[in-house]
């Protein structure tokens, strides 16, 4: 192999210290940027609310599932995955959506069970509540945590003593405010975002 000498070794250091790094930080902030979620967070927070609500029979679930792309370099090539569940509450008269980030299949399975005898406690978003433009099927309230009512959501199984053991599936704090965050970051068009937070 010809020896290209230090020049071309320096250069080849330069470009993977500095160069590409520089042109990831660049791309990033070009396409991967999103809303300025940090500035607004806590004050959408401390606007939430808890609802109980037991579905009806009749009403629909409709599963669905997005994927955003927060960062170009991260672990796990910074994929969001956001897995929807649209359902109208009959006594609410309003479409709701689950919006949480990154929760596992095993979550959606222990909620259909809990679902079927059970009410839950959604926390949704005071002024989306209010909103009369929201509720509907075409623009849902976002959910972004759910826990059971009378007792937690959950899946049993048996250990290897074949004793019987309980998993807590409620959504945690930590969960929930990951989700709004990918909510208002990366989620919420950067048109919704203007108005609802920077043009006020």
């Amino acid at each position: 192999m010809k020896n290209l000498g230090t020049g071309y070794a320096i250069g080849y250091i330069i470009a993977g210290l500095i160069l590409i790094p520089l042109l990831i930080y660049g791309v990033n902030k070009l396409f991967f940027q999103g809303n300025d979620a940090e500035k607004y967070i806590h004050n959408y927070l401390i606007n939430m609310e808890d609802i109980t609500l037991k579905l009806d029979d009749n009403d629909k679930i409709v599963s669905g599932y997005d994927r955003y792309t927060a960062f170009l370099a991260k672990k796990r090539g910074g994929i969001i995955h956001v897995r929807t569940k649209t359902f109208y509450s009959t006594n609410y008269k309003k479409y709701f959506q689950f919006r949480m980030a990154n929760v596992g299949d095993i979550f959606y399975t222990a909620f259909y069970e809990h679902i079927k005898k059970k009410s839950i406690i959604l926390t949704v978003n005071k002024d989306d509540m209010k909103n009369p433009a929201m509720g509907t099927k075409e623009h849902p309230i976002p959910v972004f945590r759910v826990v059971g009512d009378e007792e937690p959501i959950s899946i049993f199984h048996f250990d290897d003593n074949d004793k019987k053991v309980v998993e807590n599936y409620d959504i945690t704090q930590k969960q929930y405010e990951n989700s709004v965050y990918v909510h208002l970051k990366y989620v919420m068009s950067k048109e919704e975002f203007k108005k609802r937070f920077e043009e006020k």
